[in-house]
């Protein structure tokens, strides 16, 4: 069940973002696409909502959440408050520059093109200070930081081009695709023993340092060359 309630809380996420890039962004400059999955080798990479527009390549990382939220641009984790309940997650700003990477070479365009934004929604809070390209609650914040850009970056051809790859995309893209990516992440990221990226073992660790200093983890046995980690629920 927690996995359907917490598939529900993503889909209304992205519903709330669809919802104000309609009513604020001009479709005539700013050309929306949700759901996009990126093929690269034998993994998939779904990324929540792209904008395209002269202006560079929006890439929208949504998630829903509730509690106090804290963490900066340079944290490998964030933490959750909800009462006393901690929860750590991955730092989404990294978790986008993934997606920013994949989509900029699938579409075969410089990285620095892209833009990269993280939206909250839920009943959170942040309390510590975010980047400027983390909001919370972002029905005017969105429409905001997208037309704050105003370096053309893009030719009317290159918008186009873009906006036909990803619109051939997803025509090709079957209809359960996202569901299977997702119940696919749920199996590699749920497996406590084999690390989802570098399939190295997965060993018991504790935290020396920062806010979570004393939380249990469990961390790639590869580490530094790779940081793969997940937070231990507390007995």
């Amino acid at each position: 069940m927690s996995f359907l309630r917490s598939l529900f809380k993503g889909w209304m996420g992205e519903v709330q973002t669809k919802l104000a890039q309609r009513i604020f962004l001009d479709p005539e400059q700013y050309h929306v696409f949700n759901n996009v999955l990126i093929q690269e080798g034998p993994r998939a990479t779904q990324i929540d909502h792209i904008i395209v527009s002269k202006y560079g390549v929006f890439v929208v990382e949504t998630k829903n959440m509730d509690g106090w939220l804290y963490g900066s641009g340079n944290d490998d984790r964030w933490t959750q408050v909800i009462f006393k309940k901690r929860v750590r997650f991955q730092n989404p700003l990294r978790q986008n520059y993934r997606h920013t990477r994949s989509l900029a070479e699938s579409l075969q365009i410089n990285h620095d093109k892209m833009h990269s934004l993280v939206i909250f929604w839920g009943n959170c809070k942040f309390k510590t200070q975010m980047p400027e390209n983390v909001i919370c609650r972002g029905y005017r914040e969105l429409p905001d930081y997208v037309k704050s850009k105003k370096r053309i970056l893009l030719t009317d051809d290159e918008v186009n081009r873009i906006c036909d790859q990803l619109q051939t995309r997803k025509a090709h893209t079957p209809f359960l695709s996202g569901w299977r990516h997702v119940s696919s992440l749920k199996k590699r990221y749920g497996n406590s023993t084999v690390c989802p990226r570098c399939g190295g073992k997965l060993l018991e660790r504790t935290a020396q340092k920062g806010r979570g200093a004393g939380d249990k983890f469990i961390g790639c046995e590869n580490y530094p060359r790779c940081r793969y980690t997940k937070a231990l629920k507390p007995h």
